[in-house]
């Protein structure tokens, strides 16, 4: 398994598999404590449908797909303000389902052939160059904006009233947390899939959660549990000759139950 290493198509697998961790460990903190994964999963299915329409009508794939998830996430973050009337998990769902089902359709009048699998599970072990460059370069813009929005965003994160009485625009900081994760999803898709995607938007900060207590623990057990997801599932991948998607799903799956495990085991505290 170690010659795999020096293989360039594994090389770039790895070192794009870990820029997805990290963006996806990031933000999975933010879809944990935002209670957010109904709404990152369908925006990752959402850009299904922007990307087949896109090919049906010549533009770019990417470009497609980026103006699918961030109208769903426009759209859900609108739908907020709205109070009662529209909560979020039901915009989402209904603008995702709209978004599939125009996808759907637009594969029925495309004559090329559409890699569906690769949308929806992705192939990480066929990365480019020029994709790890495009995702190094959304990772860094993701990444900046959630350093220099931290705090607001923290605080809206954690308590919206109390954001708000201190002057944190909080529909603000909820488009700006519903638009990185809509530009992550689609980067992140061709590494990825929508499944893959989806998954990693969740299952980390999950897994950290029943570790970690207090939010910079959380944070930090989040980034790391996705790198170890994403690293280990690719290992595993080569050593037991299984696909890479499954094999991360499968691992962050294990992590989750072993952290839910460990929490019921350890003593508490009086």
């Amino acid at each position: 398994m170690i010659e795999f290493f020096s293989y360039p198509f594994f090389q770039r697998a790895l070192l794009a598999g870990i820029l997805v961790a990290i963006l996806c460990g990031a933000l999975s903190f933010f879809v944990l404590l935002r209670r957010l994964a109904l709404v990152a999963s369908g925006i990752a299915h959402a850009a299904f449908g922007g990307v087949t329409v896109a090919v049906l009508f010549g533009l770019p794939p990417l470009a497609g797909g980026v103006a699918a998830a961030l109208a769903v996430a426009g759209a859900t973050s609108r739908s907020s303000r709205l109070g009662k009337a529209v909560s979020e998990d039901a915009a989402v769902g209904v603008f995702t389902v709209a978004a599939m089902a125009a996808g759907v359709v637009a594969l029925g009048f495309i004559r090329s052939n559409v890699d569906l699998f690769g949308l929806m599970f992705g192939n990480i072990l066929t990365v480019g160059a020029a994709d790890v460059f495009l995702l190094g370069g959304v990772a860094a813009l993701v990444l900046g904006a959630l350093v220099f929005y931290f705090r607001p965003l923290l605080f809206a994160s954690i308590d919206e009233d109390g954001a708000q009485a201190c002057g944190v625009d909080i529909h603000r900081m909820r488009l700006l947390a519903l638009s990185l994760l809509g530009l992550t999803v689609v980067v992140a898709l061709k590494v990825a899939g929508i499944l893959l995607v989806s998954a990693l938007l969740v299952l980390p900060g999950a897994a950290a959660r029943p570790l970690f207590a207090h939010w910079p623990g959380l944070l930090t057990g989040s980034v790391v549990l996705s790198v170890v997801m994403v690293v280990g599932g690719l290992l595993f991948s080569v050593l037991l000759n299984i696909p890479p998607g499954a094999a991360i799903i499968l691992l962050g799956t294990l992590l989750f139950v072993l952290a839910v495990g460990f929490d019921r085991l350890r003593p508490r505290s009086a």
